[in-house]
């Protein structure tokens, strides 16, 4: 490269912050920092990203990606720590942290210590990354400088744009939607209830006549035929000690759940380690996701905060579905298997499209337990959170509530289900999930268990429960408990309407 020296005449300075990464000491133009941080607590891995994406946190409302530039540097890889920092450079709208192993100091730099580089090749169009350097102490210091713009307008550096406060989008702040959250490797993700047609739990499954490296098996869903995607793989998201030793332990193959998705009559099924709650939240705290690669920057919705932890990478169904990997292995499933369907549902075995005429409407239901296996409609539940050790005491209340709980700018009366009936109580409050509802303008957190998973039921396997059982269940259970269903294989779901409960709470605080 050629180097042309700044003329020593100059009296101009200029503002630098120098960094460490390993034994190499860079520069950056304080201009182009807004801040540095310490390296976060959480941070967020981000599915399909490349090598040198870290993950996203949260900074003030702002997701920050942020980039590892020993990778883009090509200097030995050392994992992050404590003692990292991010420094945080914003030109226009683009935003991107860039992790050091040290901050150095301020430095005020002469235009005679100043060394810009040109590029040797004029035909090359992307500028360098080491645009320069500083030459302090003599010449025995030597700082590379970064250029800010280099680095940010590298190919699948993730870009932020701000989101604009449009008049129509603030006149929807206040539109409240549900997601279901889940876990795929280290990732948190999320996606919106109404894309799920149901959750199960792992079956046994047919293998795949397709060849797809994403395509683990099939299974048979009341007469429809639905391939099932190792989500981990897909979204670029596998453990590293999983696959090193190709096998899971019992308790990961235990918590695994399938979630059933169907778009425009294609099915598939998504393999997740861990379904892990319902998550509410409005429309004006859904943040912004760095876009790192167009391909993939349609897949995601936005970003959910997440009380400090990592936070909730949120889907869009619609390009999941339409992606086309996954649209190619729906649809060859669907074509292979569709004589076989639709005979099946003429013979009128009950499967298939025309195997459901007469049976009624089918119903969502979110599945707990609290000692028994419990279901409620999923319209009456707001949210599902873990316990929270944060519920505040209150004097007075019945020994049934456990206290209150702030939860995004609503308090909510926390009730203890097993004390109300009389149950032993929680083994393991750590492991327990509060189920978030509203009766009469008043919010309440029941406490049970664990959840289980998220099923759709059919009017037509609905069983009435037998008044003589409902008055001999001890405590009042059976005046919330009218219905049940059989789920094979996994024994009676007793249906409780959770608006009962609530009303024998609000009646005795009347009292």
């Amino acid at each position: 490269m050629d180097i042309n020296a700044t003329s020593a005449g100059s009296s101009a300075v200029e503002l630098f912050g120098s960094f460490h990464l390993g034994e190499t000491e860079l520069a950056l133009p304080v201009a182009d920092l807004q801040e540095v941080v310490n390296y976060p607590a959480a941070v967020t891995p981000v599915p399909l990203a490349p090598r040198h994406l870290l993950g996203i946190f949260n900074l003030r409302g702002t997701l920050i990606p942020i980039v590892d530039l020993r990778q883009l540097l090509h200097l030995p890889e050392e994992a992050a720590s404590s003692v990292s920092k991010i420094a945080i450079v914003e030109l226009g709208d683009v935003r991107v942290g860039l992790r050091f192993d040290t901050t150095g100091e301020i430095l005020r730099v002469p235009a005679a210590q100043k060394i810009a580089f040109d590029r040797a090749d004029p035909a090359q169009q992307s500028p360098a990354v080491i645009c320069g350097a500083l030459k302090l102490d003599g010449g025995e210091r030597i700082l590379q400088i970064l250029s800010a713009a280099a680095l940010l307008g590298l190919p699948d550096v993730p870009h932020l744009h701000h989101r604009s406060a449009a008049p129509e989008r603030r006149a929807q702040q206040a539109q409240r939607r549900q997601t279901v959250s889940f876990r795929v490797g280290e990732a948190h993700l999320a996606l919106p209830m109404a894309a799920i047609q149901e959750i199960i739990r792992v079956p046994a499954m047919h293998p795949s006549p397709l060849a797809d490296e994403i395509c683990i098996g099939m299974l048979n869903l009341r007469g429809t035929t639905v391939p099932v995607i190792d989500f981990a793989r897909f979204m670029g998201l596998e453990r590293e000690d999983a696959a090193a030793s190709g096998v899971a332990t019992a308790a990961s193959t235990d918590e695994r759940r399938i979630v059933v998705l169907n778009h425009q009559e294609l099915h598939v099924g998504l393999m997740v380690d861990e379904v892990r709650s319902i998550v509410g939240y409005r429309d004006d705290e859904l943040l912004v996701m760095p876009a790192y690669s167009r391909r993939h920057v349609a897949l995601f919705a936005g970003c959910l905060g997440n009380d400090g932890r990592d936070s909730i990478i949120l889907l869009n169904p619609e390009a999941l579905c339409s992606h086309e990997r996954i649209t190619a292995v729906a649809r060859g499933h669907r074509d292979l298997y569709r004589d076989r369907t639709q005979a099946g549902g003429a013979s009128g075995g009950g499967h298939g499209k025309g195997g459901n005429a007469g049976r009624g409407p089918r119903e969502t239901y979110v599945t707990f337990r609290l000692g028994h296996l419990l279901g409620v409609r999923i319209g009456q539940l707001r949210e599902v959170i873990d316990y929270s050790s944060e519920v505040v005491v209150t004097p007075g209340a019945p020994p049934y509530v456990r206290g209150v709980l702030h939860l995004r700018r609503e308090l909510l009366t926390v009730v203890d289900v097993r004390a109300m009936y009389g149950m032993p109580p929680y083994d393991d409050l750590a492991q327990a999930k509060i189920l978030i509802v509203e009766h009469r303008g008043e919010k309440y957190g029941l406490v049970v268990d664990a959840v289980d998973n998220i099923v759709t039921i059919e009017a037509a396997s609905r069983i009435p429960v037998p008044p003589m059982l409902t008055r001999q269940l001890a405590n009042g259970w059976g005046n919330g408990m009218t219905e049940a269903v059989e789920l094979p294989g996994r024994g009676t779901l007793m249906l409780i309407d959770l608006a009962t409960l609530c009303e024998r709470v609000a009646v005795e605080a009347e009292v």
